[in-house]
């Protein structure tokens, strides 16, 4: 089942500028499903579209299962966004900040120490917004988001501008409301490396296309695809010649050679025949193109 289902979404700005073309992007219920593309890529305006922030002009958004546009205000009411740059009055402290939230939300007011617990803002006192640091902020905004309970909660590059200590913290803890509340999370970046360790699923956006959607694993399975095993050996010619009698597709670098990914156990007979044929073996090694490659070339 899906949280977020959208349906051939497709956004101009004007007749000439094509901001998203038919995107379907589709979050699984309990998932945390990055979504990642350049600064530009359409990463915001999907989002905003998401939430009713922009009208929708072509296609289909489905959240909790419901058409978006027939059941804006129940949906809105189960839902948790953070977009863009924090909105928070400088003024207030963090518990006057919630205060004015419970008040629209109508919700207990114990829940303004359980946010606050939550996020590790508990100890602020009466500090104003405006003296927050920018990791604090970006938290504070994250309680405003969750005072309702919401059971979706859609971040745009909550990350940004936080340094790799934040940056942590906020990853930690979007993990511990994804396990222990079993909240959908949808969290925006433009930097696979930054989030890889938190998401279970991702969709990739380059200039308002999805070019790849599905799990972690799904890209696992696309890293190992590209990568292969490297041989330097004295004989470069000879060894071609072994390597594609064992029917392997070889391509030759400088003095060395690479072959797709196989298993050690065939790398490990390889090495004996060339042995036994009195080449001598210099090195033989394992590539892989990280995710960040990847993602990369995807763009690319």
């Amino acid at each position: 089942m899906y949280c977020i289902s959208t349906e051939n979404l497709t956004h101009y700005f004007n007749k000439e500028e094509m901001v998203l073309n038919d995107i379907n992007l589709k979050v699984p219920q309990g998932s945390i499903y990055g979504f990642l593309g350049p600064n530009g890529a359409g990463k915001t305006t999907t989002l905003r579209l998401i939430l009713g922030l922009l009208k929708k002009q072509s296609g289909a958004i489905s959240i909790f299962n419901k058409p978006f546009a027939e059941n804006r205000i129940e949906i809105l009411k189960k839902t948790g966004s953070l977009i863009e740059a924090p909105s928070l009055y400088a003024h207030l402290s963090a518990k006057e900040n919630l205060a004015i939230l419970q008040k629209v939300y109508q919700c207990k007011k114990s829940r303004i120490a359980e946010v606050l617990n939550i996020v590790g803002l508990s100890d602020t006192g009466k500090k104003s917004a405006g003296k927050f640091s920018l990791g604090m902020k970006q938290r504070l905004s994250i309680a405003m988001a969750l005072m309702h309970e919401p059971k979706l909660l859609i971040l745009d590059e909550p990350t940004n501008g936080l340094d790799p200590n934040g940056i942590i913290e906020m990853r930690e803890l979007l993990k511990q409301l994804n396990k222990e509340n079993g909240m959908t999370i949808l969290v925006s970046s433009h930097l696979l490396a930054e989030i890889e360790k938190m998401v279970t699923h991702v969709g990739i956006i380059n200039k308002g296309k999805i070019i790849f959607q599905g799990t972690m694993d799904d890209l696992h399975a696309a890293q190992q695809q590209r990568s292969f095993i490297s041989f330097e050996t004295g004989d470069t010619a000879l060894t071609k010649q072994i390597l594609m009698e064992k029917g392997l597709q070889v391509v030759v670098n400088g003095n060395g050679l690479t072959i797709p990914m196989i298993k050690k156990e065939a790398i490990a007979e390889i090495n004996e025949q060339l042995v036994h044929q009195q080449i001598k073996v210099y090195q033989i090694s394992t590539v892989k193109n990280d995710l960040e490659s990847i993602f990369i070339d995807l763009v690319k």
